[in-house]
Parts: structure tokens; C-alpha cells; sequence
């Protein structure tokens, strides 16, 4: 199954942009809403989400979908990640052989980068999944490129998530 570039990446730039607007009435105190927890190195400094992460599996199309922000100071980033199912738990696939993709945006400027449908390439792991309770969590890797026009690349390591997901 193709994974669709335009959906995914319009999640990535509206999802930061919703991030960014709903953490100007949060502060750092106000983390028992996160539903979720991602963490990883990105060109090694550490990164951790700050706000909430969203998640959800479409059942028609058999893809989850899993965005998380980071909000400093009028700057946001997120990271999205995108793979379907089947899998095989505690076993890597990676964007060379399925349908795997990893986006990172920062919002100031607006610069999005691809681990794997368009460029680049990522490597990922589900450590576990519950689907009566709708949970998540794994490991995750990749190289991404700039797609918006520079040249530059992030290199993504120790990434690690753990998330409720709503089924659709």
C-alpha cells in the first residue's frame, strides 16, 4: 500500500500549526493532558515533545499516523510518523521496503523534511500494541532531507514513542 505524500505532509504542516496555537494557553505545568509521550536525538540534541501527541489508526486504510510538537518560544516542531500494517512486533522495517514514512517541520522558518516516501529513509520498530485499549509504542531512526527546497539533512536517532491512538 502507497502511503499518500499530500495527506501526510498536510498533516505535518496543520498539525504544527494547530500545535502552536494550542500551546499559547498551555504551560509547562499542564502535562497531565499529553496522551502520549516522543522522545528522540535529532543532529545530536535531545528532543522531547512538549505537547500533547495525537494518534490515530484508520482502519480502512490500515495506517497509523502519529504526530508530536515541541513549542519554544514563537517556534514550533513536529515530527510525524507514518506506517501501516500489518507488522511483525520487535521486528524493524524500514522506509526502503514498506510503507514507512517520517516528517519533520519547524515551523520558524517553515521547513519540512521526509525520511522516506520522497527522500531519505527510516527504520521502525513496535515494541507493542494493544488494539482493545488502543495503545502504541516503539523505536525509531532516519535520515531526512530538506523537500523544501535547501539542501540540508537531520539525522534522527534514539526515537522512542508510547501513545493512546483513536481508531477510525
Amino acid at each position: 500500500m502507497k502511503l499518500h505524500n499530500k495527506s501526510f505532509f498536510a498533516l505535518i504542516v496543520v498539525g504544527a500549526a494547530f500545535l502552536s496555537a494550542v500551546t499559547v494557553s498551555c504551560n509547562k505545568s499542564n502535562n497531565s493532558t499529553v496522551s502520549g509521550q516522543m522522545s528522540f536525538t535529532i543532529n545530536g540534541t535531545a528532543w522531547t515533545s512538549n505537547i500533547p501527541v495525537q494518534a490515530i489508526y484508520s482502519q480502512a486504510g490500515n495506517v497509523f499516523e502519529v504526530l508530536a510538537g515541541y513549542y519554544k518560544a514563537g517556534d514550533t516542531t513536529a515530527l510525524a510518523l507514518q506506517f501501516t500494517t500489518p507488522f511483525v512486533l520487535h521486528t524493524a522495517f524500514s522506509s526502503d521496503t514498506t510503507s514507512l514514512d517520517v516528517g519533520y517541520v519547524n515551523s520558524t522558518p517553515l521547513t519540512q523534511y521526509d525520511g522516506g516516501q520522497i527522500s531519505g529513509h527510516s527504520a521502525l520498530t513496535v515494541s507493542s500494541w494493544d488494539s482493545v485499549n488502543h495503545k502504541i509504542s516503539g523505536t525509531f531512526s532516519g535520515v531526512l532531507y530538506n523537500i523544501s527546497g535547501g539542501t540540508d539533512s537531520l539525522v534522527i536517532s534514539n526515537g522512542s514513542f508510547n501513545t493512546g491512538y483513536t481508531p477510525q
